[in-house]
C-alpha cells in the first residue's frame, strides 16, 4: 500500500473516530435533565455532600429558597452545600419529579421541576423549583435554584 493510501485510511479512521466521539456526547437537554436528576437524588437522600458534582468550581450560585430555606443571594458553592445541610438537619424532599427542561443550545439550561418537601417547621407541602445550569468543562452545573410556589 502506497504512503497516499495510507494516509487517507489513518485521515479516514481519524474522522470517523472524531464524528463519533462527537455524536457519543449527550444533548444539552439529556445533560441538564442529568444534572438535575444527580440534583433531586441529592436532595431525596437528604446527602448535601452529593451536590458537589453538579456546583460549581468558580463563580458563584443564586439563590432563593423559601421552603428549602429561607435564603437569597449568591452563594459560593461550599456555601450551597452548608445551607442544604442545615436543611436537612430539620428538614427533608419526599419527591422529586422533573418537569420541563429548556436549552439555549449548548450555553445554558433552565430545568422545571416539582417537589414535595417537610419543612424545618415540620409542614408538608408542594413546592416547585427552577434550575438554571450552565456547561463548565465536561459537566453542567448550577447557577441557580429558585423555589416558587406550587
Amino acid at each position: 500500500m502506497s504512503r497516499c493510501a495510507v494516509g487517507a485510511v489513518v485521515g479516514a479512521i481519524s474522522l470517523g473516530l472524531l464524528a463519533q466521539a462527537a455524536d457519543s456526547r449527550p444533548e444539552p437537554s439529556d445533560a441538564a435533565r442529568g444534572a438535575a436528576r444527580q440534583f433531586g437524588d441529592a436532595l431525596l437522600d437528604g446527602r448535601a455532600s452529593a451536590l458537589r458534582p453538579i456546583l460549581p468550581e468558580r463563580g458563584n450560585v443564586y439563590l432563593s429558597l423559601s421552603r428549602l430555606g429561607p435564603e437569597e443571594g449568591s452563594f459560593g458553592s461550599g456555601q450551597v452545600e452548608a445551607l442544604f445541610r442545615h436543611f436537612f438537619a430539620s428538614g427533608s424532599v419526599r419527591s422529586f419529579e422533573v418537569l420541563r427542561v429548556e436549552t439555549e443550545g449548548d450555553s445554558s439550561a433552565l430545568v422545571h421541576a416539582r417537589l414535595a418537601v417537610v419543612d424545618r417547621e415540620g409542614q408538608r407541602a408542594g413546592t416547585r423549583m427552577h434550575l438554571a445550569f450552565e456547561p463548565e468543562g465536561e459537566r453542567w452545573v448550577l447557577r441557580e435554584i429558585k423555589e416558587t410556589a406550587e
